[in-house]
């Protein structure tokens, strides 16, 4: 259980890596990343954070309603953050701003490298 849980950390690093570098590689030539592709980033994104809070749930032992992942995928800004201070305190907040990280990080790579090379 704990290997799968690094698995959609690991995969959420990854895909933050790489699109952190196309959206490099794309300012520093003058152009943007798609509109598709920035929400098929969210998507994918919201969708392993779901799926790696599920497999934590059990994991720690928290209930979870048959429609948890539902829950949090509808009421994603509100509900994984909750989930998050709700298991583990102070270091949950913490947590949630790691995953906000990963996924603001490619657009502030891509930010930076508009702002000072072109």
């Amino acid at each position: 259980m704990k290997g799968i849980q690094h698995i959609y950390l690991y995969t959420l690093m990854l895909l933050a890596a790489c699109m952190g570098i196309l959206e490099v590689l794309l300012n520093l030539q003058g152009k943007v990343v798609s509109d598709a592709t920035q929400s098929v980033w969210s998507f994918v994104f919201i969708i392993v954070t779901i799926l790696w809070a599920q497999k934590d749930a059990d994991k720690k032992g928290v209930y979870k309603p048959f429609d948890f992942g539902f829950l949090i995928y509808i009421f994603w800004p509100v509900a994984f953050p909750w989930y998050l201070t709700h298991t583990r305190g102070v270091e949950g907040a913490l947590l949630f701003m790691g995953f906000i990280s990963l996924w603001l990080g490619p657009w502030v790579a891509g930010l930076v490298a508009y702002a000072y090379f072109t």
